[in-house]
């Protein structure tokens, strides 16, 4: 989606190529996409990659909010407070499961928070470089209790209830790319984008070996995986879009309670079966830090997080 960012880029796949990788990148989502291909002849790989990429362009097209492009999700943000909207439903059940799990997490993810990324200005063109007023913020931080279904139509409860899709769109679309690469009976590739990814099967006779950067030290890795089946790893970090001012790190990762920038961590990885989950969940640990809270059961996730002092905790839900 245009300028439509979930997680940072903290993951680097491993630069050997098996002998018949197909490669392929296209600029999707606001980052570079990258579609590995292994097992098949040119013509199957590119077909299947042209509409892997076409399919993930349409989920930009129809998530985003920026750009002058217009959609559902611009009209329910610009629809009066208390007035049922009907979303298509790709958009409706994407809101459905992003409202669970901002349940799910306490509040932590939060799918409502447009006005106040638009105040902080990490995802616009001209970037950032000193906070927003106090004042503003509290003006832009939406309510805990947001939007509401009735029926098959959503409303908005407050005017500073603004969707965006940012945190979890994009592990979408890379779930619809590798199912786009399934359906053309593709069974070994991964997608790769700009660090959130999505794999299956294997990389010719060996697993996918994924490396999780390491938050503070460039070029380094806290720790590599080695992955096969059907696996997502996503991760979201303070260190690509972020600014320094009078000594403080702010970054584009905001605490739905404050209306900041989250300071509990520097990253935090999720391995999971969905990109989807894996997006919205490293987004809502991201912002509990080392919080103690009650989980669901049956998530199937491995985490990753590195805290706010750089301590490395793995764990699972």
């Amino acid at each position: 989606m245009l300028r439509l960012f979930t997680s940072m880029i903290v993951i680097a796949l491993a630069a050997c190529s098996a002998p018949s990788d197909i490669r392929d990148s296209r600029f999707i989502m606001g980052t570079l996409v990258e579609f590995t291909v292994v097992g098949v002849d040119d013509e199957v790989a590119n077909t299947a990659i042209s509409t892997a990429a076409n399919e993930m362009q349409r989920i930009e097209d129809l998530f985003t909010v920026y750009g002058e492009h217009d959609n559902s999700v611009k009209q329910f943000n610009r629809a009066p407070v208390g007035t049922p909207v009907r979303l298509p439903d790709e958009v409706s059940r994407l809101l459905e499961a992003a409202e669970t799990i901002k349940i799910d997490s306490h509040g932590a993810f939060d799918p409502s928070l447009g006005g106040l990324n638009l105040l902080w200005g990490f995802s616009l063109h001209d970037k950032p470089t000193a906070p927003p007023p106090q004042k503003k913020i509290e003006q832009a931080t939406p309510p805990a209790f947001c939007v509401e279904k009735q029926g098959d139509a959503w409303m908005r409860l407050n005017k500073r209830c603004q969707l965006d899709f940012g945190a979890i769109a994009k592990g979408y679309a890379i779930d619809r790319g590798i199912e786009i690469l399934k359906s053309h009976g593709i069974e070994h590739a991964i997608i790769n984008a700009g660090g959130d990814l999505r794999l299956i099967g294997r990389h010719g006779d060996r697993p996918w070996r994924i490396g999780i950067r390491h938050p503070r030290l460039a070029g380094e890795v806290i720790e590599s995986l080695e992955l096969e089946g059907d696996v997502a790893v996503v991760t979201s970090g303070d260190y690509e879009r972020y600014y320094l001012f009078e000594g403080r790190r702010y970054h584009h990762i905001l605490d739905p309670k404050t209306g900041w920038p989250a300071a509990g961590s520097q990253s935090a990885t999720v391995v999971a079966d969905s990109a989807m989950l894996a997006d919205a969940w490293s987004t809502a640990l991201f912002i509990l830090g080392n919080q103690p809270f009650p989980t669901p059961n049956n998530l199937n996730m491995r985490l990753l997080i590195v805290d706010n002092k750089g301590d490395i905790t793995a764990n699972t839900l």
